[in-house]
Order: structure tokens, then sequence, then C-alpha cells
């Protein structure tokens, strides 16, 4: 059975090599969405495991998506639909003068549907331009990680080209968290470089400006190994900049792409 599966694998990686004309442009592992979407008729498959940490005098929060899955198929030239689901744990200690009591919380997230369409590409000192719009459907989630709005989203998605090693990239956009009426603004900004042909890293800075609570800013890096034209794995970590965001966290996944 092991050997049939590698075999089945193999069959598929090379088969992507030998046919795939696009190169894989991926949405993870950074925070900032690329402006490239999914070729026509091509299905991009991108999953991962996240950890993330949070702690104070008296709580820590040890929160997991143990499947953060994001599908992504080209619907047109240009314009791709997209899918997402998560499988999400919380582990959380309260820290008492005498005790310490914990709990800990595991199910699906809302399922995301979205889309995401170029606008124009990049021309001069012009960037590469992209809208992404989403939606989280509540009732989709487990109810300990079920929202009590459905919770839209959308953002601008840029990008230049500086030379043949490195790019820019950043975000500006909108999202809403479920539990309010009130939007919070979200940016992001990330310098990618080509280590080599087939190894990439990247740094970027992010946040969100809620209107109505405190802003979070944080910072991360990682990398990303390109194994074929079509299956890519990447790690990436990071570090809140101030005490209204997590602490860190660590992240790795893979994506695929399945060409028509």
């Amino acid at each position: 059975m092991k050997k049939t599966l590698f075999f089945i694998i193999l069959f598929i990686s090379i088969n992507g090599y030998l046919f795939s004309q696009n190169e894989l442009v991926t949405d993870r592992p950074d925070q900032t969405e690329s402006s490239v979407t999914v070729p026509l008729k091509s299905l991009q498959i991108e999953t991962g495991f996240l950890m993330e940490t949070t702690k104070s005098d008296y709580l820590e929060i040890n929160d997991f998506a143990y499947n953060t899955t994001l599908f992504r198929y080209g619907l047109l030239e240009n314009f791709e639909l997209r899918l997402g689901l998560e499988f999400l744990g919380s582990d959380v200690k309260l820290k008492g003068a005498d005790t310490d009591t914990s709990y800990s919380l595991n199910g699906l997230s809302p399922l995301y549907v979205g889309f995401k369409v170029m606008v124009r590409k990049e021309e001069g000192i012009w960037p590469e331009v992209a809208f992404i719009a989403g939606l989280d459907i509540p009732n989709t989630a487990n109810e300990d990680f079920r929202p009590d709005y459905s919770t839209p989203s959308f953002r601008f998605a840029f990008s230049h080209t500086l030379n043949d090693r490195f790019s820019l990239g950043y975000n500006l956009g909108a999202e809403w968290d479920g539990y309010t009426a009130d939007p919070g603004y979200y940016y992001s900004f990330v310098l990618g470089a080509s280590i080599t042909e087939s190894v990439g890293g990247f740094v970027e800075a992010y946040g969100t400006f809620p209107e109505k609570d405190s802003q979070r800013h944080l910072i991360d890096g990682g990398f990303t190994w390109l194994v074929t034209p079509v299956f890519q794995l990447d790690f990436s970590a990071g570090l809140g900049l101030n005490s209204s965001a997590i602490d860190h966290f660590i992240s790795a996944g893979l994506a695929y792409r399945i060409d028509r």
C-alpha cells in the first residue's frame, strides 16, 4: 500500500512537472495575499498547520489551526473562486492564586467563500493589482467557533517586481470579526526574495486597526521550497509587536496545483 501511494504521488508530481506552463504562486505562508490568480480551470490546494501563543500574568492561550485549507479554482482568465475551511483548537489556562484552571476547545471554523479578480497587470512603476472579497458563513462552524454574524472581508492586493531577485507586495482592506458591526482595517507589506531557483524567503509587517478595539501589529518571516513547478513546501514564524497582538506563532504547510 505504501509503495502504491508513493508511486501515485510520484506520477502526479512528474505529470505536473512536464505539463505545467504557469509558475506556482500561492497565498501562503505570508499574510499578504498575492495579486496573481490561479490559471484557467486549474485547482490549487493550500493547506497547513498553525500554532499561536498568547501569555499574560493570569492567562495563557495556545490556539491551533490543525488543518487550515484554501481551495482556489480558476473559473475564468484572471478570476478565481475561493473556498476555505479550518479545523481549530484552543487550549486555555487561567492562572489563579492557589490553583490553575484549564480547558480545551476543538471544532470547525466557519466556511469561507470568496473570489479574487485581477484588476490590472504591472506596468512600469504601476503595480499589479487584484481585488479579493469573501464571506464566512457562521452556521457552518462548530458552536465554540461560531460568530454571531456573517464576517465579510475585502482587500486590494498590490505587487511590484523590483528586480530579478526581489519583489514587494502589500495589501489594504477591511474585515469584520462577526461579533460586532464594526470593521477592522487591515494592512500588510512583504518583501520577497529568490534565494535559489527553488528556494524563496520573505519578511513581512502586518496588522489591524479595529474601530473600537486595540490595534494589533506583527512581523513574520519564512521560507518556501518549490519541489516541482506545481508542489511547494513552506515554513514561517512571527512575533507580536504590541500587547494586543499574539506573542508568537509558527506555521508549516504545502501547496499543490492540479492543472487541466
